[in-house]
């Protein structure tokens, strides 16, 4: 087995349930994967921004997967940026805001390449849970009604987190129908659909990096805990599921690790150097 990339999905897989990670074991093990000359990939449904943060020491060493794939960056290089049209981003709206209830509805945003953006109505104990995994995060006036155009912003994903009280796989059926033509959906966990263009996943995002380092497929090894990740997982025969990965996750690979709280990722790691 020669492997010349490793990506991992950071919420449920590399961070821990406290948002964060080992810093100190990462950062050896960085250090000897790099040495091999393997890269090191951290593949997210969140912002670029808020992976820069996460991984500050780090980040020069490490290539980043974002929104899903829609943004790849290498040494701050975006690879790929792969935007919604302006009429997508409004048709998607339409359908978030008129065709649930809004109780259905927890929260919803706009995310672009410079920011997210929220309604500027939020409660601060949403706008809070938001920045948990968008730290680059704007109010806005009237959301539903937001543009490219009017943010100055290329428009990458919809977010759109349903109440606990909902059937979520019925809602996640009707958006699924309900999308423009040339979207899709993703579920990255909490109950919460990531919407983008059909091409955008996290393989297509890997699949940047691997033409431009030349890595084939068996020569990657990724981990994972959600749908949104199985893309990625399925990409390569040494795809992981970790060990809290949903059902439909662990049945889709064969490998698996400890739990994101038990540091999984990083104990296969620390095998591989």
């Amino acid at each position: 087995m020669t492997i010349k990339l490793v990506a991992f999905d950071m919420d449920g897989t590399f961070l821990n349930d406290k948002n964060t990670y080992n810093h100190q074991r990462f950062g050896e093990i960085l250090q000897k994967l790099r040495a091999k000359d393997i890269r090191v990939v951290a593949a997210s449904g969140s912002q670029y921004q808020r992976l820069l943060d996460q991984f500050a020491e780090f980040n020069s060493e490490m290539d980043f997967v974002s929104q899903n794939g829609a943004a790849v960056y290498s040494k701050d290089e975006p690879l790929l940026i792969q935007a919604m049209p302006e009429e997508a981003v409004t048709a998607t709206l339409d359908i978030i805001n008129n065709q649930f209830p809004s109780t259905d509805i927890a929260e919803h945003l706009v995310v672009g390449v410079k920011s997210a953006y929220v309604d500027q109505t939020i409660s601060q104990a949403a706008f809070d849970l938001t920045y948990h995994y968008y730290n680059h995060l704007q109010r806005v006036d009237n959301l539903p009604t937001v543009t490219p155009k009017i943010l100055q912003d290329q428009v990458t994903s919809i977010g759109v987190t349903f109440a606990n009280h909902v059937d979520f796989k019925s809602v996640i059926t009707n958006l699924r129908q309900a999308l423009p033509v040339g979207l899709s959906s993703q579920t990255s966990g909490y109950n919460t659909e990531l919407i983008s263009e059909n091409s955008v996943n996290k393989a297509a995002g890997l699949r940047e990096l691997q033409n431009r380092f030349n890595i084939a497929d068996d020569e990657i090894m990724t981990f994972g805990d959600n749908e949104n990740d199985l893309s990625m997982l399925k990409l390569t025969p040494y795809g992981y599921a970790v060990e809290n990965a949903t059902d439909k996750i662990k049945n889709s690979v064969s490998h698996y690790t400890e739990s994101n709280n038990d540091e999984g990722v990083l104990n296969v790691l620390s095998r591989l150097v």
